[in-house]
């Protein structure tokens, strides 16, 4: 079962078009394995043709599909569920929110193109007020998506994870 541990987190404009800055750690639950959608991630939410920036859906799973899609890795938690709940995340009004995880407990993975595409669906579904048929039209479109073949150049730098802009995109 997939789900999401935290709250949708709010995103400022960032400096480019189109483009926000996730305020918020992001973090999702998909069969024991936890991971993290740092704070200060630059991305578009879902993306349609043209570079439209749509939101009208919780974006939270297409926050974690950018990053795998840019950088052919992920981010993954390796702390218990429990522990993350005790130590790391706090309520403020009744949304749950999660402090920064030390890079020592945080893991970068390779993804593979269908795999990141199947947490998008996985990570859509955990969300319960998005209609079943849009998960399968955006399943369905990332495979498309001919980005894949010209990124994954840069990597993951846990050292600079909380301290810079993780950028999905070219900048």
């Amino acid at each position: 079962m997939c789900y999401w541990i935290t709250d949708k987190s709010p995103t400022i404009q960032d400096d480019r078009p189109n483009k926000v800055l996730t305020i918020n750690n992001q973090l999702l639950m998909d069969k024991g394995n936890i991971y993290l959608v740092p704070r200060n991630t630059s991305t578009d939410n879902y993306t349609i043709p043209l570079g439209i920036n749509k939101s009208k859906w919780d974006v939270r799973p297409s926050h974690l599909h950018d990053i795998g899609c840019y950088y052919h890795q992920i981010i993954k938690v390796n702390l218990p569920l429990e522990i993350i709940y005790n130590d790391y995340c706090y309520l403020i009004d009744n949304r749950i929110i999660c402090r920064d995880i030390p890079k020592e407990n945080l893991e970068v993975i390779d993804i593979s193109f269908k795999d990141c595409n199947d947490l998008l669906l996985k990570g859509m579904v955990g969300i319960h007020n998005i209609p079943k048929i849009i998960d399968k039209i955006y399943r369905l479109a990332v495979n498309l998506n001919l980005g894949w073949l010209f990124t994954g150049k840069s990597k993951i730098d846990l050292d600079l994870l909380y301290n810079n802009k993780l950028y999905t995109y070219n900048i």
